[in-house]
């Protein structure tokens, strides 16, 4: 046996120094993850979300009838609730309804099914709304009906006003809203 093995056996059977500062160390550091972890899932994982409807615009809302439509800026440009929409790369076309024409709701979040049963209902109040993406968006406040509008957001209409609106933006026959 030589001087370099009798010291190999030496160090093997000395006794370690615990590295439990060490090991604690990476505890926290794990638990700080799995902390991490959890709360982005909570924050992102669980919700559907709503689609981008392109150039900015997006559907917002947190459950119940709170959805509305919003630009990049978040200025609210279709109040609540939304009943239905489509897009193409230059419109937004949306059935609305106000919360106090629709019917009792028994539940606090509604899904994409529930909204899509509501907006087959034919008893329920709608009016319609166009939305021209690629048209500069001009703010004007109307003194008398105490109303903002945006010049590229046209509606409220009645189903008749809508279809003539339709013709004269040049919006698409192929982009319809589902219950149309």
């Amino acid at each position: 046996m030589t001087i370099d093995d009798k010291e190999k056996i030496q160090k093997t059977l000395k006794p370690q120094k615990s590295n439990s500062q060490f090991s604690s160390k990476n505890q926290l550091g794990f638990k700080t993850n799995i902390i991490f972890l959890v709360f982005c899932l909570m924050m992102f994982g669980c919700s559907k979300g709503y689609p981008d409807l392109g150039c900015g615009y997006k559907i917002v809302g947190e459950g119940g009838y709170t959805t509305a439509i919003v630009d990049s800026q978040n200025t609210l440009m279709i109040s609540e609730y939304i009943l239905d929409y489509s897009i193409d790369s230059t419109f937004i076309i949306v059935a609305q309804s106000q919360p106090d024409s629709l019917p009792m709701m028994n539940f606090f979040y509604y899904s994409d099914n529930d909204r899509k049963e509501i907006a087959a209902n034919k008893k329920v109040f709608r009016q319609y709304w166009i939305i021209n993406k690629k048209e500069n968006c001009i703010y004007s406040y109307d003194s008398v009906n105490q109303v903002a509008k945006y010049s590229n957001v046209h509606g409220p209409y009645n189903k008749n006003q809508y279809y003539d609106q339709r013709i004269r933006l040049n919006v698409p026959k192929k982009l319809k809203l589902e219950n149309e």
